[in-house]
């Protein structure tokens, strides 16, 4: 019987998606997916030469993956987000809360480290993780609607150079994806999906060592 004859195979020719899906929600810690971020020159670790400057990582439990200067990704859904950073982070969800209307004005004043605008949920096929995406700058909102523009589709994220009289920054943009990569199962993506979708009014987090408190152009 074909049963019988597989078990007779090498173990590691034999695929286990499955069960490699299992692994993976069995050693996920907490229910704070990974985020994705470029990494610009305001950053920390940029700034001491311990990752590229505009290239995307992929940070998850402090520790930051380098995913490179573009990245492909599946967008699955956004949410609205005001976030403050201090020694801890005060997420805010709501935009009719007074602490996510606060935070939206502190956000235009100079280190306040006052952030707001759409995260959007996305599946980074590279690293084969869900992840969250922030775009909370001044600039990067104003990409925001070409991100939410490729909703359920697959799109490539990028940077841009930005020059004024007085600043010369980098932003994320995004244009449609030209390659073909796989997604995961639907079921899913729908767990994901739920939580996302589903925050609490507000979270507070501890803030991590790299917090980009000098406010975002």
């Amino acid at each position: 019987m074909a049963d019988k004859d597989l078990v007779t195979l090498p173990k590691a020719s034999v695929p286990d998606t499955t069960r490699d899906e299992l692994f993976k929600k069995t050693v996920t810690s907490g229910d704070y997916l990974p985020r994705l971020q470029l990494m610009t020159s305001n950053s920390e670790i940029v700034k001491d030469g311990k990752f590229k400057m505009n290239h995307y990582a992929l940070v998850k439990d402090q520790n930051y993956t380098d995913l490179g200067d573009q990245i492909d990704v599946l967008l699955i859904e956004w949410r609205p987000k005001a976030i403050e950073i201090e020694e801890q982070i005060l997420a805010v969800y709501d935009p009719d809360d007074t602490e996510f209307q606060r935070i939206q004005v502190e956000s235009g004043k100079k280190d306040t480290g006052c952030m707001y605008g759409p995260e959007f949920l996305v599946w980074i096929p590279k690293a084969e993780e869900f992840a969250t995406f922030f775009m909370g700058s001044k600039s990067s909102r104003r990409e925001s609607s070409n991100v939410r523009a490729l909703l359920k589709k697959a799109g490539t994220l990028k940077s841009k150079k930005i020059t004024t009289p007085q600043y010369t920054w980098y932003t994320p943009i995004i244009e449609k994806c030209a390659s073909a990569f796989d997604v995961p199962e639907q079921d899913l993506i729908i767990e994901q999906w739920e939580k996302f979708t589903n925050p609490p009014k507000s979270e507070v987090e501890k803030a991590p060592d790299d917090d980009g408190k000098s406010r975002a152009r």
